[in-house]
């Protein structure tokens, strides 16, 4: 099987074999499958909102990297009744924050799941907060996703 690194900002979607994989801490690995027409797409999505930025990829705001992603599903011939999502990320990567403040990793996560209840889509499987990154690997042949955690490093007294 042909393996592609999801890289941040990128979507990609896929018909065939390939097995999709990225890392993300704060970032948001939205993955979508259509088990009817067998199509698995992977978008790596870094920000919130766009705030109007058309020079951006779309694959980078939360609230443009859903509608191009159902977009490019159904363009290689997905349907949208059949599609299911799984949201992975949404980390805090700093432990200087203030658990009172919604962090970015929050925020892409809950504009992911406004955006994904807007093209009804169901969330099948999650993994997102904590303050540790994943890596992300999704078989587009079977639409199986694995998730594994990160370690974080540990600095030596002294």
């Amino acid at each position: 099987m042909m393996e592609r690194f999801v890289k941040m900002n990128e979507i990609f979607i896929s018909k065939s074999s390939e097995v999709l994989k990225t890392v993300v801490g704060s970032c948001i690995a939205l993955c979508l499958w259509d088990n009817n027409n067998r199509i698995g797409g992977m978008g790596h999505i870094m920000l919130p909102e766009s705030n109007g930025d058309r020079t951006a990829p779309p694959g980078k705001y939360a609230d443009t990297a859903v509608a191009e992603m159902v977009s490019k599903m159904v363009f290689h011939g997905g349907c949208l009744d059949n599609v299911v999502a799984m949201c992975v990320g949404g980390a805090s990567m700093f432990s200087n924050h203030s658990s009172r403040i919604e962090t970015v990793g929050i925020k892409n996560y809950r504009i992911v799941k406004r955006e994904l209840e807007h093209f009804k889509i169901p969330v099948i499987t999650e993994s997102i907060g904590g303050t540790t990154g994943r890596k992300i690997s999704m078989n587009c042949r079977e639409g199986i996703v694995t998730i594994s955690m990160l370690l974080k490093s540990v600095k030596k007294p002294g």
